[in-house]
């Protein structure tokens, strides 16, 4: 990859998003870091610049619970030289959570808000291409989705939530690859192993490893050659998903059923 524009990472304040930036300054890479906090976003641009003083860092504030307020966010860098955008931030909770935009919250923060901004920022990739984009799924997703009650507003909660919220990355990050095979943008998806972050606390208690090993899941995700687009990546090579990601009738309807839902943000 080309390394003169800039490399988007979504939730990078914390854990693996936080120890991908901190990896690729040291690599020379200029970043955009997203985060939800002003003041944190501030300490992790400086924590980074002081890394390698020669790099560029940007920083965008957005709380992805509240789709408005991430779309006005994001269209402020959609005119960024972005080559690689690195669809990171995600949240678990015990309960059904509904967001002001009346969606389940792990559903909008996991899928629909990367949705939303992976279509804000497809002009520039397109443009800066050969250009990247990686969604962070889960070996945990679901073997199936409800589109119907999805559709309906009808949400699954707490551990259900989180693994169908993760299929809809990867059927989302299927489609893209489809759509985009023509326009030297790749889009593959991985599981960055069981790591030991707030998610994985939150929903399983700490029993995995260092963020270290999931920041090399994303250094081979992007390390790997534009023309492997469409994949679902897991222990550093191409593995194969539920039967039910790989339809391109459910990759299909899970796009339709998430666009409508933005209508309301206007988003294209």
């Amino acid at each position: 990859m080309k390394n003169s524009g800039f490399i988007l990472i979504t939730g990078a304040t914390d854990g693996i998003g936080l120890r991908s930036a901190i990896e690729f300054v040291k690599q020379g890479k200029n970043l955009i870091i997203h985060g939800r906090n002003k003041e944190r976003l501030k300490e992790t641009t400086k924590k980074l610049e002081e890394l390698n003083s020669k790099i560029v860092v940007k920083t965008v504030c957005a709380n992805f619970e509240n789709l408005k307020e991430t779309k006005n966010a994001f269209e402020q860098i959609q005119n960024e030289n972005i080559n690689c955008v690195i669809n990171n931030a995600g949240c678990f909770t015990h309960e059904l959570k509904p967001t002001i935009d009346g969606f389940e919250k792990t559903y909008q923060v996991n899928h629909l808000s990367h949705f939303l901004i992976t279509h804000i920022l497809l002009e520039t990739l397109i443009k800066h291409a050969p250009s990247k984009i990686i969604v962070i799924a889960s070996m945990a997703h679901a073997n199936s989705v409800d589109f119907k009650a999805i559709k309906k507003g009808s949400f699954p909660k707490t551990y259900k939530a989180y693994s169908v919220s993760k299929l809809c990355n990867i059927l989302f990050a299927f489609k893209m690859a489809r759509e985009l095979k023509d326009k030297k943008v790749s889009v593959n998806t991985l599981h960055p192993g069981v790591i030991n972050t707030k998610l994985l606390i939150e929903g399983w208690g700490a029993c995995g490893s260092s963020v270290e090993n999931a920041y090399r899941m994303i250094e081979f995700a992007y390390n790997l050659d534009t023309s492997i687009t469409g994949q679902y990546l897991k222990d550093f090579r191409i593995q194969k998903v539920a039967d039910f990601a790989h339809s391109k009738e459910n990759q299909d309807k899970c796009y339709d059923i998430s666009r409508k839902q933005l209508q309301n943000v206007k988003f294209v």
